[in-house]
């Protein structure tokens, strides 16, 4: 019995603590009310923080909900509703546009005011209700608590009434103690204050809950404002007055208070006592590059100067010089006047009504600087002064450059005017460094932008910028990284038409993918709109644009020119790249020149003062290996007016001579140059062959060299080898391949869609026929070409052919076997016997299947040809009978198939490659 007790206690408890639970993590209707005034993000972000869900902000609140429910839910809320309340409210502050000053001291709660611990002043007028506390110790002791009646007396025990009422507090102490020691002698007195008396005060004007208030007795003007719920939208924090039979006693500014901690006009209230809210006369707004933005009352006769007092003056980064006024003209329309705030005309100004005072900040770029940014330790600002140079700022190899730095080619970018115009300037950072009175050691000005580049494509720590992208992806409303997704639901309904599924990004390369995107996209922007598809995934445009928004101020934003070590030449390039091609005029064009061929980084530069070929290849990383140094072409393309006709003209370069200086040639605007590669250049041209030869590996090639000259060099084939089954693969016959089943599928896809739309009935249901397409497309072709390997072993050289890089010659072994498959009862291979014919073979594996397609039978042969029984169709081979090695196939009936024009063409790749990769995979 007692065993079963205590189950059921347990249980209880358990149910107790469920529904506690529940509740405390089920939001109130206040704080779903309070929710739906936020903004869409920041309701999002409140709701994530206090794990609510959006059932929880669509919940109505029940009517039918009991005391007793409503009682239960109080406690669990409580905790949760504190902290609320307090998001809540630096959420909606944050959220609203600019606040009135001050009003938000009277925001707090307005209950009664606990003035029992406050020291009682000596001046403190009493009277009925007032309560003293009456000590007597020596000869005799005792304690009395004496409330004053309302005639104004007290009674002292054994003494009699007396008179206390209007007298200050220590006029009272005085007589009571007076009367006393003259009662009785040898005794000392102590008079204190107990409760106070309850006054009545009334709160009239601009208050939010103006009325007549019961109060403690010194309460002040500031306790009863607070009481009545503070200052309406309209009243006014600068003339709050307290009246007195019917005078004015004190007239209280606040801001006094605020401002300066000025509490004498705090005036301790009196019984009868009416604070006055005056309605507000002017309000003056300030915003900008101040300590305290809001809008501030004002008063007659003050000036700007003084409107920035009260706003806290200035920030450190505030342009006082370039100050707007904003107010409202005499015609009743909003006018601007421009304020020099460290003048005193400008802060002597007076301010009016509706005023809006902007104080704007100063430009973030650095006036005296220098800025070094790419392959260097500490990249950034610098302070410039006269006469500074390079190897000022980098004086150490070793201490000041990374160690993939290229020290044959830097840039200095310079600001040549006022308007943004710049003057590239590329000289040599070693020789800078290292050798303080070379020419390369150049003089430095204000503004200076000196760009260290990597050598060839590399980049510094490349992980570091892929985690920036990754934390700035976590850290958007509208993506999260991968791994945080839904999963998306699987289509119910057939796709009929052809859908790309939308690209994805590889997070573990962000930075790699964003500047291959935005590639894409400038290429994409400068075609005509009808070939620029915008084929790019959300996710991918944002790449883009937080990519964008990095290199727009890569150079400017101490964040982002410290990732500069992270990005590879042409990257840092990209910038002043664009910058160049902005500020490109009708006349010189954009000073830049591109380098293409066998140099290390091909591609767009910068065109220096004083250019030469030497200084293009510096830039472009420097010459290849291949490179063929005894001629590049140089090619000019110039315009003598602006309605001529575009020339283009070419240069012979001889790089031996340009590399040494030794060749003069000026450069120009959009010069290309292009170097060319030593003829025959490419060593590494590769032959694989494999299976049964007598010495198989992979073979270096030359150019023009034939099939049969590398089976020489192999050593032959095998006696156990099958020349007619050789398998000669070629990527250039895959990508074909490939290239010929995605337009099939494409066309497939259109057959299925446009015979849907018809009134024919379909043998086959669109769902059956996406699946097929999507077996199709996953075959992989092998690029195999057909080769006639005995002919070719045997010297006839029209069965030769020239070998290409990447080539693979697989022989396999002996076969003694005919294959069938396809739409046969049983798909096997069977041991060759002569005599017999495809109908046996066929019978040997079942006979025809119901979906077969009798009449197109065909046989695929050892070497990769196809033939079909009783038609002289041959690729290669014109014999009907049978051989060792080949595959019989029964392909599916093209009209069972919905009569689709392309069954056939594609089963035939289908099969062939299986036959190939079966014979390979065999090995």
């Amino acid at each position: 019995m007692i065993r079963t007790i205590n189950k059921i206690i347990g249980l209880f408890l358990l149910c107790a603590f469920v529904n506690l639970s529940y509740a405390a993590t089920t939001a109130s209707p206040a704080m779903i009310a309070q929710l739906k005034k936020l903004p869409k993000a920041e309701q999002q972000r409140l709701m994530k923080q206090y794990g609510l869900s959006s059932s929880d902000l669509n919940r109505r609140d029940s009517s039918s909900t009991t005391k007793e429910s409503a009682d239960s839910e109080a406690f669990a809320y409580q905790d949760t509703e504190d902290n609320w309340q307090n998001d809540f409210n630096k959420t909606e502050e944050k959220t609203k546009g600019p606040q009135r000053f001050g009003l938000a001291l009277f925001s707090g709660k307005s209950d009664r005011a606990d003035n029992s611990s406050i020291p009682v002043p000596d001046f403190y007028v009493l009277g009925a209700g007032d309560e003293l506390l009456v000590q007597i110790f020596g000869k005799q002791s005792s304690s009395e608590s004496l409330l004053i009646e309302r005639d104004g007396t007290i009674v002292l025990p054994e003494l009699g009434p007396v008179v206390v009422a209007g007298l200050t507090f220590s006029e009272a102490k005085a007589l009571i103690a007076d009367r006393i020691k003259k009662q009785i002698l040898g005794v000392d007195v102590a008079v204190s204050m107990g409760e106070l008396k309850t006054i009545t005060i009334f709160v009239a004007g601009e208050a939010k809950k103006p009325g007549s208030y019961n109060v403690p007795a010194l309460s002040t003007v500031t306790q009863a404002l607070t009481r009545a719920g503070g200052i309406s939208d309209i009243g006014s924090l600068r003339e709050v007055s307290v009246k007195r039979n019917g005078a004015t006693v004190v007239t209280f500014d606040i801001y006094d208070l605020l401002l300066k901690g000025d509490a004498r006009n705090d005036l301790q209230l009196q019984s009868g006592d009416v604070v006055f809210v005056a309605p507000v006369k002017a309000l003056a707004e300030v915003s900008g590059e101040v300590h305290r933005p809001a809008i501030y009352e004002v008063m007659p006769g003050e000036s700007v100067a003084k409107l920035l007092a009260m706003a806290g003056g200035l920030k450190a980064t505030a342009y006082p010089q370039g100050s707007v006024l904003e107010r409202v003209n005499s015609k009743n329309v909003r006018d601007l006047l421009n304020l020099d705030l460290t003048a005193a005309a400008g802060l002597g100004q007076m301010v009016r009504q509706g005023d809006v005072l902007r104080v704007g900040g100063t430009s973030t770029r650095v006036e005296n600087a220098v800025t070094i940014a790419g392959a260097v330790v500490r990249p950034g600002h610098y302070a410039w002064r006269d006469g500074l140079r390079v190897n000022d700022l980098l004086t150490s190899l070793w201490s000041d450059l990374h160690i993939s730095a290229d020290l044959d080619y830097a840039l200095i970018i310079r600001e040549e005017s006022v308007a943004g115009d710049l003057k590239v300037l590329q000289f040599n950072l070693g020789q800078a460094i290292t050798e303080p009175m070379s020419a390369d050691n150049l003089r430095l000005s204000a503004r200076d932008l000196i760009l260290v580049f990597h050598q060839e494509n590399q980049s510094f720590e490349r992980a570091k910028l892929d985690l920036y992208f990754r934390e700035k992806l976590a850290e958007s409303e509208q993506f999260k990284p991968q791994a945080e997704k839904p999963v998306e639901p699987v289509a119910t309904e057939p796709q009929l038409t052809a859908q790309k599924p939308e690209p994805k990004l590889n997070y573990e390369a962000l930075t790699d993918q964003a500047f291959m995107l935005l590639e894409e996209k400038q290429k994409r922007e400068e075609l005509p709109p009808a070939f620029a598809e915008e084929d790019m995934s959300s996710e991918q445009n944002w790449l883009v644009m937080e990519l964008n928004t990095l290199l727009n101020a890569l150079f400017s934003n101490p964040d982002f020119l410290a990732k500069t070590p992270h990005l590879s030449r042409k990257e840092l390039l990209l910038p002043v790249l664009n910058k160049l091609k902005s500020r490109s005029s009708l006349v010189t064009g954009p000073k830049l020149f591109s380098v293409t061929g066998e140099v290390k980084v091909p591609g767009e530069y910068p065109l220096p003062e004083r250019a030469s070929v030497k200084k293009l290849i510096e830039a472009a990383g420097g010459l290849k290996d291949s490179a063929y140094l005894q001629r590049a072409e140089l090619t000019r393309a110039t315009q003598e007016s602006v309605d001529a006709d575009m020339q283009v003209a070419h240069f012979n370069i001889d790089l031996t001579k340009a590399v040494k200086e030794e060749q003069e040639f000026s450069l120009m605007s959009r010069d290309a140059l292009n170097v060319f590669s030593i003829p025959n250049w490419n060593i590494k041209r590769q032959f694989r062959i494999y299976g049964h030869v007598r010495f198989p590996g992979i073979y270096t090639i030359q150019q023009g060299e034939t099939l049969a000259s590398i089976l020489t060099r192999a050593g032959g084939l095998k006696s156990t080898a099958s020349a007619e089954g050789a398998i000669f693969t070629r990527k250039q016959t895959k990508e074909r391949e490939e290239e010929q089943i995605r337009k099939l599928a494409q066309q497939l896809r259109a057959d299925i869609a446009s015979r849907s739309l018809t009134a024919e009935a379909n043998a086959i249901s669109p769902q059956d026929s996406m699946m097929l397409i999507a077996e199709i497309e996953k075959t992989k072709p092998v690029g195999r070409l057909v080769v006639n390997l005995e002919g070719i072993m045997n010297g006839e050289t029209e069965f030769d052919l020239m070998a290409e890089d990447g080539d693979e010659l697989f022989v396999p072994p002996t076969n003694t076997s005919i294959a069938v498959v396809g739409e046969v009862q049983h798909t096997a291979s069977h041991r060759f016997k002569k005599g017999l014919s495809l109908q046996d073979y066929l019978d040997l594996s079942g006979g025809f299947r119901k979906r077969a397609d009798e009449e197109r039978v065909y046989v695929i042969r050892a070497d990769g040809s196809v033939y079909m029984p009783g038609q002289k169709s041959w690729f290669s081979i014109s014999e009907d009978k049978l051989m060792p090695g080949d595959t019989i196939v029964v392909p599916l009936d093209t009209e069972f198939k919905d009569s689709l024009s392309v069954w056939t063409a594609i089963t035939q790749i289908f099969y062939q490659s299986a036959v190939a990769l079966a014979a390979i995979n065999s090995f």
